[in-house]
């Protein structure tokens, strides 16, 4: 593993590219976006998430500007409970849950490519072709370059150009829209999430500014969308979920809102010959248990773990990540359905027994099932002293 390729600057990509620069490979990142820092809204890193970044060195710069969360809940419509968590503290320092700008976060982990030995970064690179034998052709300023690598990295998202280029036999399948945004301070205590009969309202404060996501479900919500009528969508909140229609009312306009339908990738595979799939190229999810970007992190110090091993590495890395991912992918999509029930007799019922459910197994166990991996050895392994 002398001379990797990854494919793709985002939260996954740039972390591979550490973790393997730091394991002694020569890696080339390539971003199609040319200044890929102003990324989007806000994330919610989770213990699984911040072990990796923890362990990459990052834990006081995105400590700094994050915010620190020790708790979360779904609510009603009305704000009654439904579902209410505890961050287990997980040792290591994974106690909490960080709420940050997504440009914080890619502006960490970029600074920290920048000034890691053994990286060389290609922004405005665009992958056309990748083959199992290592062979990727790929463009920047006009001109084509062709290499081949000991191994290829696709963390290049949904639309996955490395996926493409293997046989992974993958299947995409759309889902819900949601419109995210950067709003005024002080609209959320906490974390939290409202299910309403519009379809979910949620967020975190961040520093100066609440992070707010919202799905597009019902029609009034998609008409006021498609005509870009951030008043109506406003109003439409606010008749069912005050703390959301308050949100909405402090945008200035549709420009702050940034759009994205949700996309599911179940992949056959996740590796052929030369080439892996990490992140959303290989198991893209429904966001109801914020694992998206966290999962990705898993993937990569994962993957770093087992080629440190040597021998069937990729083989060895699939089968131990297929279960765990599938298994969040799946309560993630089936959370994402209860979300959105309309009928009041059902929402009744599924309130009811969730909070049955919770109270019989404890919150606890859920967190614990969607870190997929023990967070403190997470650190452990991504600090090599596992």
């Amino acid at each position: 593993m002398s001379r990797v390729l990854v494919a793709g600057a985002g939260i996954g990509g740039a972390a591979c590219a550490l973790l393997l620069a730091r394991d002694g490979a020569e890696v080339t990142l390539l971003e199609r976006v040319a200044e890929p820092r102003a990324v989007g809204a806000g994330i919610l890193l989770q213990p699984n998430g911040l072990a990796v970044l923890y362990g990459l060195g990052l834990e006081a710069s995105l400590r700094n500007v994050g915010t620190v969360l020790r708790a979360g809940a779904v609510m009603d419509a009305a704000g009654r409970p439904i579902l209410h968590t505890t961050v287990p503290d997980f040792g290591e320092g994974l106690d909490h849950l960080l709420a940050i700008r997504r440009s914080h976060l890619q502006t960490a982990l970029l600074d920290a490519v920048a000034a890691a030995p053994g990286i060389t970064s290609r922004f405005g690179a665009d992958v056309r072709e990748a083959s199992a034998d290592g062979r990727v052709v790929w463009e920047e300023g006009g001109a084509t370059r062709t290499e081949t690598y000991d191994l290829v990295v696709g963390a290049d998202g949904v639309h996955s150009r490395v996926r493409a280029g293997g046989r992974f036999d993958a299947r995409t399948r759309d889902g819900l829209t949601y419109v995210r945004a950067l709003v005024a301070p002080g609209v959320l205590d906490g974390v939290g999430e409202w299910w309403t009969p519009l379809g979910i309202f949620g967020g975190a404060p961040l520093d100066g500014a609440t992070y707010v996501f919202a799905s597009t479900r019902a029609p009034a919500l998609r008409d006021a969308l498609a005509a870009r009528d951030v008043a109506a969508l406003a109003s439409h909140w606010r008749g069912v979920c005050e703390p959301a229609g308050r949100a909405f009312a402090s945008l200035g306009d549709a420009d702050a809102l940034l759009v994205n339908t949700v996309r599911r990738v179940d992949c056959a595979r996740w590796s052929d010959g030369r080439l892996v799939l990490v992140g959303d190229a290989a198991h893209a999810m429904a966001p109801n248990l914020g694992q998206g970007a966290n999962s990705a992190l898993v993937d990569v110090a994962l993957l770093a773990g087992e080629l440190r091993r040597g021998g069937d590495a990729l083989a060895r890395w699939e089968q131990r990540r297929r279960r765990p991912v599938r298994r969040v992918q799946d309560t993630s999509q089936r959370m994402g359905q209860l979300s959105h029930l309309r009928n009041p007799l059902a929402r009744w019922a599924r309130d009811n027994l969730l909070r049955v459910v919770v109270e019989l197994a404890g919150s606890e166990s859920a967190v614990h099932a969607a870190m997929q991996e023990d967070p403190a050895w997470l650190r452990r392994v991504v600090e090599r002293r596992a």
